[in-house]
C-alpha cells in the first residue's frame, strides 16, 4: 500500500514540471492590433480620454483672471493636436464644414458633435465620449461633461464629424 502512495505521489509531482510551451526566447510583446475600419484602439482611445479628462474644470475663454480659458472650438483643436497632431480648423463652423460627416446612428467616442447655440448653423462643439454624453466648453461653467438628451441640446444639435 506504503508502494502505490509513493508511486501516486512520484507521478502526480512529475507532472507539475514545467514543459516550454509554443513559444521560444523571452516574453514576446503582442502586435498592436489595427483596426480594418480605420477605428481607434483601446489605447488610443485611453490616451485621449486622459486628454479629454485633463480639460474637465478649465474656465471659459475670459472667465478667469488665474487660468487662461478657452471656448469650444480652441477646445476641440487643443484636445485633437495633443492627442495625434491633428490641425482642426479655427471656428465651430469650419470644423463641422471639413469633418467626415457621420448619421447620429454612427456616432463614436471621440466624434465632434455641433450644435446652433446663437442662429447661426453652427456655433458650438463638442466631443462624442459615449452613453450619449459629450465634453465642451461651456460658456457659463467652463469644460464640462453635457448629455445630448438634455432638452436644451437635443433641440439644437446640427450633426457630427470625424477626423
Amino acid at each position: 500500500m506504503k508502494n502505490l502512495i509513493l508511486i501516486i505521489l512520484i507521478l502526480s509531482l512529475t507532472g507539475c514540471v514545467t514543459h516550454p510551451r509554443y513559444r521560444t526566447g523571452g516574453f514576446e510583446t503582442r502586435p498592436e492590433v489595427k483596426h480594418l475600419d480605420g477605428s481607434p484602439t483601446t489605447s488610443e482611445n485611453i490616451k485621449f480620454g486622459l486628454i479629454l479628462q485633463s480639460y474637465l474644470g478649465k474656465p471659459y475663454k475670459g472667465k478667469s483672471k488665474y487660468e487662461d480659458g478657452l471656448d469650444c472650438s480652441h477646445f476641440t483643436r487643443s484636445a485633437f493636436k495633443k492627442y495625434n497632431g491633428t490641425i482642426l480648423p479655427q471656428t465651430a463652423a469650419l470644423q463641422y464644414a471639413s469633418g467626415k460627416e457621420i448619421h447620429f446612428r454612427h456616432i463614436r467616442y471621440g466624434d465632434l458633435v455641433f450644435f446652433n447655440t446663437v442662429k447661426k448653423k453652427v456655433s458650438h462643439v463638442g466631443v462624442y465620449i459615449g452613453n450619449r454624453q459629450f465634453i465642451h466648453a461651456s460658456t457659463s461653467r467652463g469644460v464640462i461633461v453635457s448629455h445630448l438628451d438634455e432638452k436644451y441640446w437635443s433641440k439644437r444639435y446640427v450633426g457630427a464629424r470625424r477626423y
